[in-house]
């Protein structure tokens, strides 16, 4: 079969854009921290009732939020928690998720065991975390921002396994269009 030129103009770019694809993911397989969350990665609030959340990352952050319930999975609205903005307007509740935290494990924090109560994803900068009846949950803390948040791991592995992917087709493509020419 015939390529015309068109064809393998375009076949080119594919697979230079299959190798700009590697540079990418390599990237991200070596940025991502895929560890979960201790200890050491959390902050105590000083005030539960007003938390000031971390700044998101470039592409929005995730952080878990955990207090002393003795449950994992709390609801938000169970202790009263209204994510607001900077200027004090109300956001979505559907930012705030007691589900994504039933697999994550509790942490101890000044001989103190905090359980996962849930996560505030995809909040913007500034925002602030008010729960009226976090006292019954006191202390509180919060885990430090996750782009990808228990993510993380399997968006790791598939950058990982995309890297060698793409290089493979990028490079194949070259040289197999190079005899075309």
């Amino acid at each position: 079969m015939r390529l015309g030129p068109t064809q393998v103009l375009f076949l080119r770019l594919g697979a230079i854009a299959c190798l700009l694809g590697a540079v990418v993911t390599a990237f991200v397989a070596i940025t991502v921290d895929s560890t979960a969350p201790g200890s050491e990665a959390v902050s105590v609030a000083d005030d539960p009732q007003e938390i000031a959340l971390p700044d998101p990352g470039l592409f929005g952050s995730q952080v878990v939020v955990y207090g002393a319930s003795g449950d994992t999975g709390v609801s938000p609205s169970d202790l009263g928690c209204r994510l607001l903005t900077r200027d004090g307007a109300e956001q979505s509740t559907a930012r705030m998720s007691a589900l994504r935290v039933l697999s994550t494990p509790a942490i101890t924090v000044e001989d103190q065991r905090l359980d996962p109560l849930f996560t505030v994803g995809s909040y913007p900068r500034g925002s602030v975390l008010a729960c009226s009846d976090a006292q019954a949950v006191a202390p509180m803390a919060l885990s430090r921002p996750s782009t990808f948040g228990t993510a993380a791991t399997m968006v790791r592995v598939s950058a990982v396994l995309a890297t060698p992917t793409l290089l493979v087709v990028g490079v194949g493509g070259l040289l197999v269009l190079r005899r075309r020419a």
